[in-house]
């Protein structure tokens, strides 16, 4: 071999050389970048669910002090619920590490209760409550079908009355569905009601509820809607009157209707069946913001003389 041969050998042997030492350095950088990135998707999953936790927590502690101020107000027996009382006061942001804290409580038995429609324990459609519906859906200015829409969702049976829907109208949809024949175990159940678009739910969602059927609307904290749906008589000057913003202090359901009799309005004894001033159903809402996590969270709160229990919670759900 002569030596320009060897020396085009040796040249060789290290250009080959060169190139898997860049490809090693090549490697280990990839490698590297992959730990690095897996590293700090771990701190930022790490972070958003310690964030999330005491969000969580934080949560649960606005649920207990709901419960304790409703029970203070429950033990104060005045015999009536008003938004006047402290219970119905925001709680003011509260700093707390990394951020704040607010709440406030809703009485929902100043709603509609969706569940009305039908007679309990019976299954069939509840006429009074039908028509406050629909009085309601014609103050709102929203479709009348809605009424019939929403009893045949939450009615047993899967006969279409009126201007209802059933499981072949729903089936017929992309994706297809059935009807819950079953009372309604939330608000947002709306959306899946033929009829009922997010512009239809958005007007609605503030002045209906689904509660247990049976329950009262409080007439000291029902919205100017639902004073308008008992009877149509009842225009929006006096429905904004008798509700007084929304912060009415009736003592007896008799109060209020007095008040309808000098306008001129009687209820009949019929109409006057579901109306109360006192609410056992309430909303505990808190808006929690921990660094840049911020999240709104919702317990549904039943209040009896045995106490206070949280039969619901839910992230965004009344949003």
């Amino acid at each position: 071999m002569s030596r320009r041969d060897f020396d085009q050998g040796a040249a060789g042997q290290s250009g080959v050389a060169l190139v898997m030492a860049l490809l090693v350095v090549a490697i280990a950088a990839l490698l590297a970048y992959g730990m690095s990135s897996q590293a700090l998707i771990d701190v930022t999953r790490a972070n958003t669910l310690a964030r999330s936790e005491e969000s969580r927590q934080l949560a649960l502690g606005m649920e207990d002090w709901a419960m304790a101020i409703l029970h203070q107000q429950m033990l104060s027996d005045q015999g009536y619920d008003s938004r006047l009382q402290p219970w119905a006061s925001p709680l003011p942001p509260m700093p707390v590490q990394g951020g704040t804290v607010t709440g406030q409580i809703d009485d929902l038995n100043g709603r509609f209760n969706l569940n009305s429609l039908l007679k309990p324990g019976e299954g069939g459609r509840d006429p009074l409550a039908m028509e406050r519906f629909s009085r309601l859906l014609a103050v709102l200015e929203l479709p009348p079908s809605i009424a019939d829409a929403v009893a045949d969702w939450i009615d047993p049976d899967t006969s279409v009355q009126g201007a209802g829907a059933e499981d072949l109208d729903y089936l017929r949809l992309d994706p297809p569905y059935r009807a819950a024949n079953r009372p309604m175990v939330h608000p947002a159940e709306l959306r899946w009601v033929q009829g009922v678009t997010p512009e239809v739910y958005q007007r609605l969602r503030e002045h209906v509820c689904t509660l247990p059927s049976g329950t009262l609307i409080n007439l000291n904290t029902a919205t100017v809607a639902v004073w308008r749906s008992l009877d149509p008589a009842i225009s929006a000057e006096l429905a904004e009157r008798l509700s007084s913003g929304g912060r009415a202090q009736y003592s007896t359901p008799q109060e209020a209707f007095a008040e309808l009799e000098q306008a001129g309005i009687v209820l009949s004894p019929a109409q006057e069946k579901g109306l109360g001033v006192s609410s056992d159903y309430f909303l505990a809402r808190a808006q929690i913001r921990v660094g840049d996590h911020q999240t709104r969270y919702y317990s549904l709160l039943q209040r009896t003389r045995q106490g206070e229990r949280v039969l619901q919670r839910s992230r965004g759900l009344y949003d």
